[in-house]
């Protein structure tokens, strides 16, 4: 039993699903504000705040598959959303720095928070269906 009551793999769940919320919204707040064009992207919190939040999501995740003794491409849902992450990550990229123009920008950048959101899905219903899994389940 971990801190407060909490075994190991409840602490790392909480922290994963904590970092994935700050993680989808810090990126929702600064891809507005790359379309916006405002100055606040350019803090160095909004520069290294990311990275620290992302590491944490990453580490409690693979702590996670360290508990459970698997690996990422054990269950379809998993690779899944591995997958979708990997889009992501590619589409913020396209957003946030290598997007030339505007109008690919937001397109990335919404084509990103859909990924997320699809990334949650899974994550919730443990399925590849993603959202459809809401509505068949």
């Amino acid at each position: 039993v971990g801190h407060g009551g909490m075994t190991l793999f409840e602490w790392l769940k909480w922290t994963h699903i904590s970092c994935a919320f700050l993680s989808i919204t810090g990126f929702t707040l600064r891809g507005y504000w790359k379309l916006t064009a405002n100055p606040r992207l350019q803090r160095r919190s909004a520069k290294i705040l990311p990275h620290c939040i992302d590491t944490l999501l990453l580490g409690s995740a693979l702590g996670m598959l360290v508990i459970w003794q698997t690996s990422p491409l054990a269950f379809d849902w998993l690779v899944a959303k591995v997958l979708a992450l990997l889009a992501y990550i590619v589409l913020g990229m396209i957003a946030l720095r290598f997007g030339r123009r505007v109008g690919t920008r937001a397109a990335a950048y919404v084509l990103a928070l859909l990924s997320a959101g699809y990334i949650v899905s899974v994550a919730y219903t443990k399925e590849v269906t993603g959202p459809l899994g809401f509505a068949l389940g």
